[in-house]
C-alpha cells in the first residue's frame, strides 16, 4: 500500500495523472487587475484637472421684434449709455495698488536723513479699500513706517479675484523711502 520508494516525476511527454485537479490559469486575475489599476490611474489624473468653463453665449432675443417690451423701439446704438465692463469668468489675480504708492517723506526724516524700506501687509476688502494695516518688516525708523502706513491707508486698490469675482485678500505692500539729490538741496 504505501511504497516507501521515493515518486519520481514522469516523463515529459507523459499527461498527468488524471486523478489531479486540473491546472487554472491566473491571467484573467492578472488582467482583471490591470484594468482596474488603469482605471483608478485615469481618474486620478481626471479629477487633478480643473473645471472648464463652458463660453459664454449672448443672450438670445426672446421676441421676434426689437422693442423694449412696452411696444417701442430701443433708441439707437449711438445714444445707449456703454455697458459696463463685465469681469472675465475664470480670472484670478491678487490685490495690487491702483497707483505707485508715494508716500509723502517726513519732515523730521528728511532733517535726519533716514532712508528705509518698509513691508506691510495689508487686508484690502472686495471694493479695493485698505485696512488692519501691520508692519511686517520696519525701516527702523518710527516717522518712515508712520508715513508709509498712512499712505497705504490713502491708497486704492485693485480687489483681488478670484473665478472673476472680487474678493477680500491680504497682500504685502513695499514702501521705500530713498533721498534723491533734488530733495537735499
Amino acid at each position: 500500500m504505501n511504497d516507501p520508494r521515493p515518486q519520481t516525476p514522469p516523463p515529459p511527454g507523459d499527461e498527468p495523472p488524471q486523478d489531479a485537479p486540473p491546472r487554472k490559469s491566473s491571467g484573467t486575475l492578472v488582467w482583471l487587475l490591470i484594468l482596474i489599476a488603469v482605471m483608478a490611474l485615469g481618474w486620478y489624473f481626471f479629477s487633478q484637472r480643473g473645471p472648464t468653463q463652458a463660453p459664454d453665449v449672448p443672450p438670445t432675443p426672446i421676441g421676434t421684434t426689437p422693442d423694449i417690451g412696452d411696444g417701442t423701439a430701443p433708441p439707437p446704438a449711438s445714444e445707449r449709455a456703454p455697458a459696463a465692463p463685465r469681469p472675465s469668468a475664470g480670472i484670478t489675480r491678487d490685490a495690487s495698488p491702483l497707483a505707485p504708492i508715494q508716500p509723502d517723506y517726513p519732515p523730521a526724516a528728511l532733517r535726519a536723513r533716514q532712508e528705509g524700506s518698509v513691508l506691510l501687509q495689508v487686508h484690502v476688502d472686495a471694493q479695493g479699500q485698505a485696512s488692519d494695516i501691520e508692519i511686517v518688516n520696519s525701516s527702523r525708523s518710527r516717522e518712515l513706517d508712520r508715513a508709509a502706513r498712512d499712505a497705504v491707508r490713502s491708497a486704492r486698490f485693485n480687489p483681488a479675484m478670484r473665478d472673476g469675482q472680487p474678493i477680500e485678500s491680504m497682500v504685502n505692500v513695499p514702501v521705500d523711502f530713498r533721498l534723491s539729490e533734488s530733495a537735499t538741496h
